[in-house]
């Protein structure tokens, strides 16, 4: 006599549903706005490719001291600003990667020193709101703006500069 098993007559229906899932499918990837990276040509900045963000017109001269990237820094914030109330959007996405790139060399300055976990308090919150306005530059969102974001961490980015310049 014949056993019926109805599990085994579908255990094939079964691994393919099982190797196909029940997720909904994932949505498509947002667009965002392309960093002014796209603009220039690869060859101009061939040797920036390196560290995340080739292709800007940025200076490069590394700071000497601790005291002296945190002044390069502060320097770089206000111009920064004086870039985003005029308007000039693609100088001011420069500017921003020019101070991450800056932060990177504050940071080794930093360890270096043996300073405090005061001062990589202090970069982290730098790091984290220039990285905010960084989003906002290529943020695929129409409201989103540099400027805002900006204002809305200025306080947070003087309490930083401020720990730092008490560090020199």
């Amino acid at each position: 006599m014949p056993t019926n098993r109805p599990l085994v007559r579908f255990a094939p229906l079964m691994l393919l549903a099982g190797a196909i899932g029940c997720d909904q499918p994932a949505p498509p990837p947002a667009a965002v706005r392309p960093s002014a990276a796209a603009a220039h040509a690869p060859a101009e900045h061939a040797d920036h490719a390196d560290h995340g963000h080739a292709g800007h017109d940025h200076d490069h001269e590394e700071p000497t001291s601790f005291a002296d990237g945190v002044a390069k820094l502060k320097s770089l914030g206000e111009d920064l600003a004086d870039k985003l109330a005029t308007n000039a959007g693609e100088a001011a996405d420069d500017a921003v990667h020019g101070i991450g790139h800056l932060l990177e060399a504050v940071r080794e300055h930093a360890t270096k020193a043996g300073l405090p976990d005061a001062a990589t308090k202090a970069l982290d919150e730098l790091e984290e709101c220039f990285g905010k306005v960084d989003e906002a530059f290529h943020s695929a969102e129409a409201s989103a703006d540099p400027k805002k974001v900006l204002e809305s961490v200025k306080e947070r980015i003087e309490t930083a500069f401020k720990a730092l310049e008490e560090m020199k």
